[in-house]
């Protein structure tokens, strides 16, 4: 069957008959030149158009010093018919533009220029100025400039990058060269040239700005038009991000819903990855995602093929339920017999987001166990968030508005505003706002919180804590059940409004807002009747926040209680501690690495950030390394734990040579930055020296995969001493990571555990899921699966193609936008 097109993205065009149709010249080429060989002259081929339509003729020369550059396209064209038109974009002497277009139908082939005689003509000798610049004309790139002196009166160096488009023409061009002003403006505010769109982007960076596929789709179709193909169009990306490709398709029976998002992110590059979060027959999901920058339209998954191939026939059972995939709903859905072992009927909401897409879908159909859980757990597919709600009455469930942040500003910067996502609730509980507002001096905080609730209803309620001068407190709560996302409270407006100037006392105090640290805080002249300094720190829990803030600054009182005796404001719980000691500055960030011999040589390890830690939290630093002989991942987190040992430095060998290594260092201390190793030699430095032992008999194959299940594993003669091939998972929560490992390698113990059951690795709680150990790895006989061959829930939910999960703070980067965090 050939593959169904789908015109969804970019429509149709509709060919009409070539009756009484004009034949035009045809043919297009770039071409950088020395101006010695101008003019320059060419031929081109024919081409027969359709009907009505006319001949176009577009060329474009840029002389820049000893070179010029030639776009030239001919061929057929719609546009109105235009007598040959020459323009000066720019006038040299330095960077010069002209172009020439022309549209006509009076006869075949009368888009007949065929030379820059037109266009160009031998420019008169410039006097030199005393300014130097870089001259460039490339495709490619600019590394071997040389310098010119630029004309008089052209004393500034552009360089920049035209990106050209249209008429067979997909093309960047890197420009350097003499100007006579300061201006990313090449063209004069050109945007057409003919049949070319050109756009300019300037500085020395400006190569790295790609073009990318762009296009969205939400589709319910029969499985019998797949596969299916697309077309889409493009976008241009801001500098340094990068094409994504998220494919979504899932099978129902009859029916299959395909969901495509194809455009710019700024996620970091991955090679395409194919998922299969939940397998048939039955309802089936499977997804493709990519994100790559080697070059402009990388994101090109054409088609369903790589996803989709026919399943064979299945054997039926006895269990009969309704199969629906719907926008609308399943009040007619239709009964199917399900296949054996799916004895199961599903019936929920898939809720799905990203750019350009919100849509909800019913879905009814066959499931091999009795759960919420079409997706395995995912909540991100690529670009796409989904969220899932079950049950007959699923439909009547609350949609909120979702969402954290907890950000310092500037009081100059109120009133702020947000924006948040969304989240599908459980069936019966409301929606909740919480936002808290501390203005200390010339900061503010903010700590803003919003989702699901199964608290009671009650009225927008604003609370002032602490009134100023000096610092002051106020919160903002609110539940409510009579709509979807009436939680929509979004400015501080109703809760600041500029304080009155008040008369400075005598009191000094710094003066401070932090979730780092407040060693270059300023001190200010605290209001009259505000002679106390404080000096504590604040501790939010809940509400999907877990942040700690160091706070110095002027009360009226000598006390520590700066919240009036609140613990509780909506979801959140506060605790205070005051006092210089109450803080503890750490290090804080993650390094994962892949690579060869990281047993043998250390890595960099520096942290990304530093992190007040909480009331009863020391400083943490610690490093998993996993060899497995062919290759190496070493996993390391710094940042805060709460633990009764204070001080103290652990390295372990949870499974040592011959065969794989897992090994592990935790360092925990209690002084400010403590957590400050600066490469993984802590750990390598306190493993034996490796031995070079003697080979044995047995070959197993080796993997370490990060989110992924080792498939393409590279066979290793095992070391004398090992006694089987290992085959098997780790998951990793904690320490700003969450994450599965898939494993396989030379085991030397007859334990069939490699962390030894150890569950706790500093911050990291880990469990793993052994699925094989086989002493004869080419007998071809069958794993021996844990639980008789019934892999445990956690296995489920990491392994069977979750991917990887990096479980970073989810808040605000700015104000104007807020992500939806799904506690």
């Amino acid at each position: 069957m050939s593959p169904a097109v789908l015109p969804a993205l970019l429509g149709l065009t509709l060919v009409l008959p070539r009756v009484q149709a004009l034949t035009c010249q045809s043919g297009r080429a770039m071409a950088v030149r020395n101006t010695t060989e101008l003019p320059l002259e060419w031929t081109v081929g024919e081409m027969i158009c359709n009907e009505g339509w006319g001949c176009q003729d577009t060329v474009m020369l840029i002389e820049n010093g000893p070179q010029v550059f030639l776009v030239l396209t001919k061929g057929c064209t719609q546009e109105k018919d235009q007598e040959a038109r020459i323009t000066e974009h720019r006038k040299g002497p330095g960077l010069s533009i002209v172009s020439y277009t022309r549209v006509c139908r009076h006869m075949d082939l009368c888009n007949d220029l065929s030379s820059t005689v037109p266009l160009w003509i031998l420019p008169a000798p410039a006097v030199p100025g005393f300014v130097r610049c870089p001259v460039c004309l490339s495709t490619k790139g600019c590394e071997s400039v040389t310098e010119v002196t630029c004309p008089i009166g052209h004393s500034h160096c552009y360089n920049g990058i035209l990106k050209l488009r249209g008429g067979g023409i997909n093309s960047k061009l890197r420009v350097q060269g003499c100007m006579s002003q300061a201006a990313c403006n090449l063209l004069n505010e050109t945007r057409e040239i003919g049949s070319l769109s050109v756009s300019e982007k300037c500085g020395a960076n400006g190569m790295e700005a790609l073009t990318c596929q762009s296009g969205v789709l939400v589709k319910v179709i029969n499985v019998t038009e797949l596969p299916l193909e697309w077309t889409a169009g493009q976008k241009d990306c801001e500098e340094g991000w990068g094409c994504q490709d998220t494919l979504m398709l899932l099978e129902d029976g009859p029916q299959a819903l395909l969901v495509l998002m194809k455009g710019c992110t700024q996620k970091k590059d991955q090679e395409a990855r194919i998922i299969q979060h939940r397998e048939g027959p039955g309802l089936s999901i499977v997804s493709y995602t990519r994100v790559c920058r080697h070059e402009d339209f990388c994101n090109d998954l054409p088609s369903t093929i790589p996803l989709w191939t026919p399943r064979p026939p299945a054997v039926l059972g006895s269990v009969r339920c309704p199969v629906c995939l719907s926008k609308e709903g399943c009040e007619s859905a239709t009964e199917v017999t399900c296949p054996v072992g799916h004895s199961h009927c599903y019936n929920g909401i898939l809720r799905l987001r990203g750019e350009d897409i919100s849509s909800t879908l019913r879905v009814q159909g066959c499931m091999s166990q009795a759960a919420c859980n079409l997706l395995n757990e995912t909540q991100e597919i690529g670009s796409l968030s989904v969220s899932e709600k079950c049950g007959a009455k699923g439909a009547q469930a609350l949609t909120c508005q979702s969402g954290t942040g907890v950000v310092v500003r500037r009081a100059t910067e109120l009133p702020l505003e947000w924006t948040v996502g969304e989240k599908i609730c459980n069936e019966g509980w409301g929606c909740q706002d919480t936002v808290m507002l501390i203005e200390n001096g010339p900061q503010v905080l903010l700590v803003l919180t919003k989702g699901c609730t199964q608290e009671k209803d009650h009225k927008a309620r604003v609370t002032k804590h602490r009134k100023g001068p000096g610092l002051s407190i106020v919160s903002y709560t609110r539940v409510c059940r009579h709509e979807d996302l009436c939680n929509d409270f979004s400015t501080t407006r109703p809760l600041w409004s500029p304080p009155p100037l008040a008369a400075p006392g005598s009191v000094r105090c710094p003066v401070c807002l932090s979730t780092e640290g407040c060693e270059s805080a300023t001190e200010e002249t605290c209001p009259v009747g505000h002679s106390h300094c404080y000096d504590g720190i604040l501790q939010f829990r809940g509400g999907g926040i877990s942040d700690t803030l160091r706070v110095q600054g002027c009360t009226s009182q000598a006390a520590c209680n700066l919240l009036n005796e609140t613990r509780e404001i909506g979801p959140l719980s506060v605790s205070e501690k005051c006092g210089a000691k109450a803080s503890r500055i750490c290090e804080k960030g993650i390094v994962m690495q892949f690579e060869k011999n990281l047993a043998k040589q250390p890595v960099e390890w520096d942290a990304s950030t530093k992190v007040t830690c909480g009331l009863e939290e020391v400083c943490q630093e610690t490093l998993l390394l996993i060899d497995v002989g062919s290759t190496s991942l070493i996993v390391g987190s710094k940042g805060c734990i709460k633990t009764e040992t204070q001080n103290s430095q652990t390295v372990s060998i949870h499974s040592g040579p011959p065969g794989m290594l897992i090994a592990s260092y935790t360092h925990v201390c209690s002084s400010n930055g403590c957590n400050s190793a600066r490469s993984t030699s802590v750990l390598l430095n306190s493993l034996p020296p490796p031995a070079a032992p003697a080979s044995g008999d047995l070959q197993c194959p080796t993997c370490v995969q990060f989110g992924e299940v080792c498939i393409s594993s590279k066979h290793i003669t095992c070391p004398y001493g090992t006694t089987g091939c290992y085959k098997g998972y780790i998951s990793i929560k904690g320490g700003g990571l969450t994450s599965a490992l898939s494993i396989q390698g030379c085991m030397a113990q007859s334990s069939n555990s490699l962390l030894n059951h150890t569950n706790m690795i500093g911050p990291f709680h880990t469990v793993e899921f052994p699925e094989v150990v086989n002493k004869d790895p080419q007998s071809g006989a069958a794993p021996k699966a844990l639980q008789n061959g019934a892999a445990p829930a956690p296995y489920l939910a990491w392994v069977v193609g979750l991917g990887l999960s990096l479980a970073l703070w989810c808040g605000m980067t700015t104000l104007l936008t807020l992500f939806p965090c799904d506690s």
